[in-house]
């Protein structure tokens, strides 16, 4: 059984765990003692959208957002959640844990209106900036969306024209301008050569209108090579999600829509190291190494998408420790 076989090598890889972790010690991520997430979900009226899966953005965006509240983490967690739509957002709970987070997440229905995009990420950052300033946590924006901003007031900080320009070289004054440098310093109108002050993890569900898969060509879309490099130079998480192709499962490393054995072998290959020189599809949870908690998170989702009866482990016969 997968179960079994995962037990017998649980051990070794603990070992190789404590290893990868002294790796870290004194870098700023061993600095946090919690992390604090909002969980931003875009209920405007695309979203309605019905996948190749049968169910809509919505209902699919919902579960990416499970998931990511079910994810094995080493920091303790507290989660708001937000959804925007129309010109403003609702702020869904406030920061609470997980059990709770699950409820709310359960409880949500999809709007009709367009996307106040910019007002939602920048309002969701200063939220993050001003909750338990005494306590040294992991800040993490955490969007969840299938377009671009088309309606944030006038009135509101971050509103703006639409850089001409792509990221990272954005227009002054522009909406991508002011929610970068939100996301940076914590002030719309301040951009600074310093690291970004929070985390931007990004799941946009594309094919609507003019969205096409992220690349890294010229060609690439605007509004994704924004939601990517932010992602990228803030240490979080950028995923695209095909309207074609089955929802990103976590621990799914070749995207064929199943956690299996292959899932493990591959990670296990990558095990200990950071990345690079480790493939980053098998650092799950982007946190720049392949460690005990994305084994723990592949553990989670083992046999997931996957045929009733998976393949068992081909045995591994020996692991870095």
């Amino acid at each position: 059984m997968l179960s079994r076989t995962l037990t017998r090598y649980g051990s070794r890889i603990l070992a190789s765990a404590c290893f990868a972790l002294c790796l870290l010690s004194g870098t700023a991520a061993q600095a946090f003692t919690e992390e604090h997430v909002v969980i931003l979900i875009d209920r405007s009226g695309s979203m309605r959208t019905t996948r190749a899966s049968g169910l809509t953005r919505f209902e699919e965006a919902l579960t990416r957002g499970r998931d990511f509240v079910q994810m094995p983490n080493v920091l303790p967690r507290q989660f708001s959640v937000w959804t925007f739509e129309g010109s403003t957002y609702r702020r869904e709970q406030g920061f609470r844990d997980g059990a709770t987070t699950l409820t709310t997440l359960g409880g949500l229905s999809a709007g009709v209106g367009t996307t106040p995009l910019a007002l939602a990420v920048c309002d969701a950052a200063d939220e993050l900036l001003q909750f338990a300033p005494g306590v040294d946590a992991r800040k993490v924006v955490h969007l969840i969306s299938d377009g671009e901003e088309n309606s944030t007031p006038e009135t509101t900080m971050c509103y703006g024209h639409s850089s001409a320009t792509k990221y990272p070289d954005l227009e002054e004054g522009s909406w991508q301008w002011k929610v970068r440098n939100m996301l940076k310093t914590g002030d719309p109108l301040r951009d600074s050569p310093n690291p970004f002050q929070l985390v931007f993890d990004a799941d946009v569900f594309y094919n609507h209108i003019a969205l096409v898969p992220a690349t890294a060509e010229p060609g690439e879309p605007p509004f994704l090579a924004l939601l990517r490099g932010m992602a990228k130079d803030s240490g979080g998480k950028y995923t695209p999600i095909d309207d074609a192709r089955p929802l990103p499962i976590p621990g799914d490393t070749d995207a064929n829509g199943c956690v299996d054995s292959k899932d493990y072998n591959f990670l296990l290959a990558n095990y200990g190291m950071s990345v690079p020189p480790a493939d980053p599809r098998a650092d799950l949870n982007g946190d720049g190494v392949v460690d005990f908690t994305d084994f723990a998170i592949l553990k989670r989702n083992l046999g997931r998408g996957c045929p009733t009866t998976p393949k068992p482990l081909v045995p591994v016969r020996e692991v870095r420790e």
